[in-house]
């Protein structure tokens, strides 16, 4: 049981932000942060407009809360993460293992930051 949810989170983390990483250019990250941008706004309205008493209460009604907050986070870093790369590309910067560790570092505080305040919001 422990296992599937754990499969569940990184799923929800890992596959929004590993489809913005494969953008190749920036019309595609457009066309992507558009898409996806969308999908998580009406999953969030969906979440606003729902009456609280027919909203799910309990451990399953946190654990997709949880997975939500993820997918909507996961989202975001993956849109600044490939952003910040296809600039650095654009004025020709050689990417170095510094560059790669410095966003690494970064978006794991953008991780930490961005779960926190959707959690508080939601």
């Amino acid at each position: 049981m422990i296992e599937s949810l754990i499969v569940l989170f990184i799923l929800c983390l890992a596959i929004p932000f590993v489809i913005a990483q494969i953008m190749p250019n920036k019309k595609w990250l457009i066309a992507y942060t558009i898409f996806f941008g969308t999908l998580a706004i009406a999953l969030y309205y969906n979440h606003l407009t729902t009456p609280i008493n027919e909203r799910g209460n309990g451990f399953s009604y946190a654990f997709g809360i949880a997975a939500a907050c993820l997918f909507d986070t996961s989202i975001i870093v993956g849109i600044i993460n490939r952003a910040i790369v296809l600039h650095l590309k654009s004025i020709n910067f050689t990417i170095n293992i510094w560059l790669i560790v410095s966003l690494i570092l970064l978006d794991a505080i953008l991780i930490v930051l961005i779960f926190l305040g959707l959690m508080t919001v939601y």
